[in-house]
């Protein structure tokens, strides 16, 4: 059973729909939008961007480094936000794979809108695979390239090993807002 399978049951198989999500452990939660996440993110990667992971990293190495970042606010039920931050290297190849041309041909402008819509598609991705999402509405993301990141969501963070450097996704959903 892959994660988001996974993720769907427990949350199906949960009580009543208003009281499923603060009725479970955060752990247990931080660990289902971990696995969610995970796997939204690999598989948008993989298919969009032609970019396969190579492994797992820890997210918190990005603080302070040089970083292309982008990140959303989304409204409904559920409300939350969504960042993602990647070694420039790896957003200029990103952005290469996914308009079609060589590496040398993008601009920064193209790598900065590219990465709007990464953040854009995963997370809709992530919030189309929950369970009990009843509408939502995504914010444009806004794209920015911090000399020393610094994450602007506090949520379940996952870091991945890309060819040529790091990328981040963070995710934070809240449940009770809307």
């Amino acid at each position: 059973m892959n994660s988001i399978a996974y993720w769907e049951s427990i949350m199906n198989d949960t009580a009543a729909p208003d009281t499923a999500a603060p009725n479970m452990a955060a752990s247990n939660m931080d660990a289902l939008v971990g696995a969610l996440l995970y796997s939204c993110s690999e598989h948008v990667l993989e298919t969009m961007f032609f970019a396969p992971v190579l492994d797992e990293v820890d997210p918190a190495a990005s603080i302070g480094s040089t970083r292309v970042a982008s990140r959303l606010h989304f409204q409904g039920k559920p409300s939350g936000d969504f960042e993602i931050d990647a070694d420039p290297v790896v957003a200029r190849a990103l952005a290469a794979a996914f308009l079609g041309i060589d590496d040398c041909e993008v601009t920064d402008a193209q790598i900065d809108e590219v990465m709007a819509e990464f953040c854009n598609m995963t997370c809709g991705s992530a919030l189309s695979s929950l369970g009990r999402v009843q509408y939502f509405s995504l914010e444009a993301p806004q794209t920015s390239r911090p000399s020393e990141f610094t994450p602007e969501v506090t949520g379940v963070r996952r870091g991945f090993l890309l060819e040529g450097g790091t990328l981040s996704v963070c995710l934070r959903v809240d449940f009770d807002r809307g």
